[in-house]
């Protein structure tokens, strides 16, 4: 860790920015962790998809899956495939906190460069408790720590608890899933002079560039998803955007419209919910290691495999990755 506790912040702010990518966490035939395809995977988007960081372990990666040790082992294999070349964000939230204690440490001691918590799932659900939960976490470790204000754990920090909430030594960022501009630019008012504030939705990237000061796409699978090697929208309109070129930037966020609806049509209102399948899905369709989704998630039908494929191929993108 190039920083200190007290430092957590000014070096986030230094150093978060970019294209970062939410990975999956694929698994072989047998249903165990695929080492070597989650090494494949990193490797890909750093060599090939010029991604400047991964946020690991998380919702996309299904950590309610995942044992302890096999959480540990992904942290260690990003971390490992990344070091000098991109950042890491491990996600290592726990209901119990002595874990989510331990699995922070342990990012730490294998190089990852900040970690992340999604709000407490059970045991802490008003301002107070919720509060303790960071406070205490964050009192026994050294790491930056990021928030991640997602509805789906059951709770959402308001702005009030994000701004107290920042005043804690190392947390340094937030990535505030909420889907509200009122909520999202609140928060920016009352913290973003002091964290990295970070809204995933790659749709309100290009404008949270151009006038909300956002300097990090941190973070959602979009960046393996809409880029194939040798194709890369997502990181074109990112350079052009910060070099001033407004005018391309835009005209290449636009060319995403087909590939958006795709995402909308599967991931918002596909059958279930069952987001974290058809990511999968559509990484196999790129080529990229992924298996099936781990119970209770539900796998997808062959029928269903194949309306999503057909509608991925009208979009042109899998004629990219034969090309």
């Amino acid at each position: 860790m190039e920083y200190t506790k007290t430092e957590a912040k000014a070096y986030c702010k230094e150093h978060m920015k970019g294209i970062w990518a939410a990975l999956t966490t694929p698994f072989a035939k047998d249903g165990s962790l695929d080492e070597q395809g989650l090494r494949a995977n990193v490797r890909t988007c750093i060599d090939d998809l010029k991604i400047d960081g991964f946020f690991c372990n998380g919702l996309m990666g299904e950590y309610w899956s995942l044992s302890p040790e096999e959480r540990r082992r992904a942290q260690h294999i990003v971390c490992e495939e990344s070091q000098g070349k991109a950042q890491v964000i491990p996600h290592t939230a726990h209901i119990n906190l002595t874990e989510a204690v331990e699995l922070t440490k342990h990012a730490e001691e294998v190089g990852a460069d900040y970690a992340i918590l999604i709000n407490p799932i059970y045991g802490a659900h008003d301002d107070d408790e919720i509060f303790l939960y960071f406070k205490t976490l964050c009192d026994q470790v050294d790491i930056g720590i990021s928030l991640f204000n997602q509805p789906k754990s059951g709770t959402t920090l308001s702005p009030e608890l994000i701004e107290r909430l920042a005043d804690i030594d190392n947390i340094c960022c937030i990535k505030n899933a909420v889907p509200s501009m009122a909520h999202q630019m609140e928060t920016r008012r009352r913290v973003g002079d002091r964290i990295v504030v970070c809204d995933p939705n790659e749709e309100v990237l290009l404008v949270s560039l151009a006038h909300l000061d956002m300097q990090v796409h941190m973070s959602s699978p979009c960046p393996y998803l809409y880029q194939v090697p040798g194709y890369s929208p997502i990181r074109d309109y990112y350079d052009a955007a910060m070099a001033g070129d407004m005018k391309k930037a835009w005209e290449i966020n636009y060319s995403l419209e087909p590939l958006r609806a795709v995402r909308k049509k599967y991931f918002t209102t596909g059958p279930n919910g069952r987001t974290t399948a058809f990511i999968k899905e559509w990484t196999t369709c790129l080529g990229l290691p992924a298996g099936d989704v781990r119970p209770p998630v539900v796998s997808l039908t062959q029928a269903e495999k194949d309306e999503f494929r057909k509608d991925l191929e009208a979009t042109g993108l899998l004629d990219k990755v034969k090309a």
